[in-house]
């Protein structure tokens, strides 16, 4: 009976073991192809892209079995703008660490709510061209995952961004001189506002 107990207790461990390796697979369900094959734009691990004039953003949200899946849509949709204030603040953020430009509490406290995500003001351009949701379970949770990319223009990009830095120099007075006395830059050439014509 002893000689039998090791050989009994390594087959249980074993038992176990593969047992916890294979119970969480996931089980495909159900899609907007009605097929477990996602868009590439979706499959990708790319959020955000540049192709010529126009920047791509990629958001994903998931949500449970039961719930809608037009709402997830609309909560991946704004993760994106979340995304997208959100690589402008840390662009901002960027410009200033270059031109080694300190900015005050206020400017600090705007350009934070930014980055977070808090950003109240209005994000024009930015449009939504396809969509793509995934149905599975994962043991006895069912889930949905909701992808949605974006676009925006190289010039609505620049206004939005535009609209951010006017709420932080508004905050600073320091800063808005360094911009006037042209100490910093926060736009590329190509994200500049053109110049009004002279009459």
């Amino acid at each position: 009976m002893k000689r039998w107990l090791p050989w009994f207790a390594s087959c249980l461990f074993l038992a176990v073991l593969g047992g916890c390796a294979t119970s969480a697979s996931r089980v495909f369900l159900d899609s907007t192809t009605h097929s477990d094959s996602p868009p590439s734009w979706a499959e990708g691990t790319q959020m955000v892209w540049e192709d010529g004039d126009t920047i791509h953003l990629k958001a994903s949200h998931t949500v449970r079995g039961d719930e809608r899946v037009n709402g997830c849509f609309d909560l991946a949709r704004l993760d994106a703008k979340e995304q997208l204030i959100t690589e402008i603040a840390t662009d901002v953020r960027g410009s200033l660490d270059s031109a080694q430009q300190s900015i005050s509490e206020n400017a600090e406290l705007v350009l934070g709510k930014v980055r977070s995500g808090a950003y109240d003001g209005r994000i024009t351009g930015l449009r939504f061209a396809e969509e793509y949701y995934e149905r599975y379970r994962v043991g006895a949770t069912e889930r949905v995952d909701c992808h949605v990319l974006g676009a925006i223009g190289r010039a609505d990009y620049a206004q939005v961004k535009r609209n951010v830095v006017e709420r932080i120099v508004a905050a600073d007075p320091r800063l808005k001189e360094a911009v006037t006395q042209k100490q910093i830059d926060f736009f590329r050439p190509d994200e500049r506002a053109p110049a009004s014509p002279k009459e």
